[in-house]
């Protein structure tokens, strides 16, 4: 759309044009605390320079050139600000990253008798490291014809030196200014900080923990989930063409980066053939095919009536056809297939059958009537934005609706409308369908959200959507085989909760260079390969014989059993307690031989129940203890990100990998609750101890280099370790207790018969978690930005690329 005040420009007599003069001062400044305000915390990082470009573009012309008149009444400011001074000036690109958005003042006008002037100030904030250069491309002006044909750029560098000039002659240049004149031609500028120098030799270290780990890790998250797959599985012969189907597909999803223009192809794989992948592998796979009735399918073509309505309307608002015109040819289109599905149909004589094929067919026609407008406007270029997400989204939606389908074993209309829920949300939160402009022609150029360099566009935002499918996909695998009492001994399901837990414990820790392009990568910190051990370490411990009970009724025996041994072992002690003093003196040796001889024949009596009946699953299935489990641990750490923060994110995805932190030892608590008769000890408070010192180690991993970093204090990493371990042992021990209740309350018997709150003794693991949960609350209250800093994931990479 043309600017007015552009138009006017174009209006004038040459000679007035020839008249204007034009001069754009760019100067560079650190940036201020109060330019600074509006950016939001994490995004800053004080270790790299937060550097302000100010950028003033003046136009002189005469009081008699019409684009004064049209700068004077606005001329569709400020939407058109931007076309305006990029089209007139040219545009200034920076690099670095921006830590906010481009913003504008309104033009300042001041007008004399011979002379009008018009001023624009342009300001960018950019965030780059301390060793990075700095360029500046000033771009050729778009307008045309051109408002000005020569225009004089002055920079003022301030901390900065200039390193390196391409198609610029400069006019006047120092230490602290360079003037040159530009016509309709791009130039650019590279810019070097004053304080920082150059070595002659870079040295690299040649090898890098970053990569290794990566490498270690990604090895074995593809054994472990081959093993979780099972042998059956892989001997299926549609789950293996699934397989190299999507082996194939994923190389082509990389397109983008490597060549841009090829882009389509990466969204039609990922919209189109994945989906009908996903599909005809269900249905290959279901015994039956699915249940959809007349009805399903008049609901889901009325509700493509609905958004063909819209998708109408939109064509009718914005004039790509005429009201009247979409109205007839609607009208045509619906009775046209109505009449059809009614001459088809005709012959059958059964009337609620051929009305609802009518019905049918006649919502098909006003459907891709709508698709085929959309289709036009796709092509010319003039569309609703957020339609094409939508429709991507429902494709997408495809997938999910296949893949619960094969996970369930059925076909189901819940899953279907879950499905297309979530697909709208990994394609971005409804708010983001809202804004303003959205459904407009005017849209306004909003910020593209990212991930490191990455921007979430509809392809990334897919592929993630995937990841997290995939992840759903393991966890409903572990019900599937947690509904067997066997699953505590299924390799299968071990090797499935170790990929759960890796894959929440990997960490983003940099970015790697592909194609040129800087691609932000999980380089995959050290806490998901101490995950894997630790993990390891709890399920393969000393094995004791643990007789499992098949009943609820078996369970309250053996803890009866259990509770009778422990009895008589206490009575045993006391006797040998008392005997030192009373024999000889009110107790005949044969007296206490008698009572030794009793108690030793009643221990070996309930000798087959020893106190391992503490350790088994309690006569329920490992699914049902691992939610339990699950369930008590969330609770128990939701305080604590009030310390870490609560999850954001610009889509699904993104905020549920930046709360992935509330679920790392609720992780942990379920694998506790669903392998619990293998994990170490033979008590609930024991087990939980060890559970304890898994966790611990994997939580404090995520923290090594920067407790390893000497230029943080040692009270900061001090209160880093307490926050964790407290944090760990309020949840550790808490479930430890939980679990000791929940075995007792499932046998009918009071928890005191085993753990007595009169007893100093009894309560000291309760006591030791709550002095440290204290402790975590008040290293917490009195953390400085640093540990805030650390805590919130913002953690010095050393060693990594």
């Amino acid at each position: 759309m043309t600017n007015p005040w552009a138009a006017a420009a174009a209006r004038a007599d040459p000679a007035v044009g020839w008249a204007r003069t034009a001069t754009t001062e760019v100067s560079l400044t650190r940036a201020r605390t109060a330019d600074l305000g509006a950016v939001p915390k994490g995004r800053i990082d004080p270790r790299q320079r937060q550097v302000r470009i100010t950028v003033r573009h003046r136009l002189g012309m005469r009081p008699d050139d019409p684009l004064a008149e049209a700068l004077r009444q606005g001329g569709g400011f400020p939407g058109t600000l931007q076309q305006a001074t990029d089209s007139g000036f040219g545009a200034l690109k920076v690099d670095g990253q921006s830590l906010a958005p481009t913003t504008r003042l309104a033009p300042v006008v001041v007008s004399s008798p011979k002379q009008v002037t018009a001023e624009f100030t342009v300001t960018l904030l950019r965030q780059v490291k301390i060793e990075e250069l700095l360029r500046f491309d000033f771009t050729a002006p778009t307008a045309f014809p051109l408002i000005v044909v020569v225009r004089t750029v002055t920079v003022l560098p301030g901390e900065w030196a200039v390193l390196r000039v391409e198609g610029i002659q400069p006019e006047r240049q120092e230490s602290e200014l360079m003037r040159f004149s530009v016509g309709a031609y791009p130039v650019s500028m590279t810019l070097a900080p004053d304080s920082y120098g150059f070595p002659d030799v870079a040295e690299e270290d040649d090898f890098s923990w970053a990569t290794a780990l990566g490498v270690l890790t990604a090895c074995a998250l593809a054994v472990f989930l081959v093993r979780s797959l099972g042998l059956r599985w892989w001997q299926r012969v549609p789950n293996r063409e699934l397989v190299i189907a999507l082996a194939i597909a994923a190389p082509a999803l990389l397109i983008p980066l490597v060549a841009e223009e090829w882009s389509p192809v990466a969204y039609v794989i990922l919209f189109v053939a994945v989906p009908v992948m996903a599909v005809r592998h269900a249905g290959r796979v279901l015994p039956t095919s699915p249940p959809w009735t007349v009805r399903d399918l008049l609901t889901v073509t009325g509700l493509g009536v609905l958004v063909g309505i819209g998708m109408l309307s939109w064509s009718w608002l914005h004039g790509q056809l005429p009201g009247r015109t979409l109205l007839t040819g609607a009208a045509i289109a619906a009775l046209s297939a109505a009449g059809a599905a009614i001459g088809f149909s005709l012959d059958l004589g059964v009337r609620p059958v051929v009305v609802r094929l009518a019905a049918l067919w006649a919502e098909a026609a006003i459907g891709l009537l709508a698709l085929a407008l959309w289709s036009r406007a796709l092509l010319s270029g003039v569309y609703p934005p957020d339609s094409v997400r939508l429709v991507l989204a429902l494709s997408w939606a495809m997938i999910p609706v296949a893949a619960v389908a094969v996970a369930t074993r059925r076909w189901s209309r819940g899953a279907v409308v879950g499905a297309v829920v979530v697909s709208l949300l990994v394609q971005g939160w409804p708010t983001e369908w809202l804004d303003a402009g959205s459904w407009s022609l005017a849209v306004p150029r909003a910020v593209v959200p990212t991930i490191g360099t990455l921007p979430l566009d509809p392809l990334v935002r897919g592929v993630l959507g995937l990841l997290l499918l995939g992840f759903v996909m393991l966890v409903l695998r572990l019900w599937r085989l947690g509904c067997q009492v066997s699953a505590v001994r299924n390799p299968a399901a071990e090797s499935t909760m170790i990929v759960v837990l890796m894959v929440l414990y990997i960490t983003p820790g940099g970015s790697t260079t592909l194609a040129d392009i800087d691609v932000p990568l999980p380089l995959l910190a050290i806490t998901s390969i101490v995950a894997w051990v630790t993990a390891r370490w709890l399920l393969t411990g000393p094995r004791t014989v643990v007789v499992e009970p098949d009943t609820q009724e078996e369970h309250r025996q053996f803890i009866r059993a259990a509770l009778h041994k422990r009895l008589l072992l206490l009575a045993e002690q006391e006797l040998y307690r008392t005997g030192r003093t009373r024999l000889g003196a009110d107790m005949s040796m044969e007296e206490f031989d008698q009572r030794r001889r009793a108690l030793e024949s009643a221990l070996r009596e309930h000798g087959r129940h020893p106190e391992t009946a503490f350790a088994t699953a309690a006569g329920c299935t490992p699914w049902h203890n691992g939610l339990s489990a699950f369930t008590v641990s969330l609770l128990l750490s939701l305080p604590f990100a009030l310390v870490f923060g609560w999850p954001e994110g610009a889509d699904l995805t993104g905020f549920l990998f930046d709360g992935r932190y509330l679920l790392t030892l609720p992780a942990f608590g379920f694998l506790f609750g669903y392998f619990y008769p293998r994990v170490r000890g033979t008590q609930p408070m024991t087990k939980a101890l060890h559970l304890a010192a898994a966790a611990l180690l994997t939580s404090l991993a995520g923290y090594l280099s920067t407790l390893v970093e000497p230029d943080i204090g040692a009270f900061d990493k001090a209160q880093v370790v307490a926050i964790v371990v407290g944090q760990v042992m309020m949840v550790c021990v808490g479930l430890g207790l939980f679990w000791e209740w929940r075995i007792m309350h499932l046998a009918d018997e009071p928890w005191a018969r085993v753990r007595n709150l009169r007893s100093v003794r009894s309560l000291a693991a309760p006591a030791l978690a709550l002095v440290l949960a204290a402790g975590t609350t008040a290293a917490s209250s009195v953390a400085g930005q640093t540990v805030d800093r650390i805590l919130k994931g913002d953690q010095v990479t050393t060693g990594q690329r």
